[in-house]
């Protein structure tokens, strides 16, 4: 049986009976609620507890991310560059559409500054979500360390899963020329398992 307040104890009110379904399922083993056990059960009392009243603050910490976004800075070795021409910018070709501003992009240290139109076309559209999408926003960002990647996800451009794999490109590289550490690779592993949870977590927001 699932909760029916939250920690913060506000009602746990779910929009979907899909998410509801899902959900329940996770309390059905009785297991103590934890994060990494119920992670859709996380990710509802984060949207509830959490984002109500803060949209303004947790809109700008997002924002913080198009300057500094993963898609932007590119390698300075010539295959992994061309990795992400050809991965990286069909993505930023949809986000500069679907924003009406071209995205810019560098090969050196220096961070660079995005126009100010696409800084104000990303803070409308993070405003404009529900409280339930703008924590799988938060989640999805964080993760990929790109606002770029987490908005396509939400616009159903990208799976979840497979916009995590694009923003490890350079690890990728690393690895695959000096080999994989393990801690490094249960890290991702469980950082990949949280990804996959939200993308569920958006497609049950969808679910009749």
């Amino acid at each position: 049986m699932i909760p029916t307040h939250t920690p913060a104890k506000k009602p746990f009110a779910l929009p979907t009976q899909a998410l509801k379904d899902a959900i329940a399922k996770e309390w059905v083993s009785g297991k103590k609620f934890s994060p990494a056990n119920m992670p859709l059960t996380a990710l509802a009392y984060t949207a509830i507890d959490q984002m109500d009243g803060n949209k303004e603050n947790i809109t700008e910490v997002l924002l913080a991310y198009v300057d500094t976004d993963t898609l932007s800075y590119r390698s300075s070795n010539q295959s992994l560059l061309e990795r992400q021409k050809k991965e990286w910018d069909p993505v930023l070709a949809w986000a500069g559409s679907k924003f009406n501003a071209l995205w810019q992009t560098t090969s050196g240290v220096m961070p660079i500054e995005q126009p100010a139109a696409l800084h104000d076309a990303i803070r409308a559209y993070l405003q404009s979500l529900d409280n339930m999408r703008l924590a799988a926003c938060c989640t999805l960002a964080s993760g990929y360390s790109s606002v770029v990647l987490a908005l396509a996800v939400l616009e159903k451009q990208l799976p979840a899963a497979r916009a995590y794999q694009l923003s490890r490109l350079e690890e990728e590289a690393q690895a695959e020329q000096w080999g994989r550490d393990e801690e490094a690779e249960e890290r991702s592993r469980r950082m990949q398992a949280e990804i996959v949870e939200t993308g569920l977590f958006l497609r049950l927001l969808e679910a009749a």
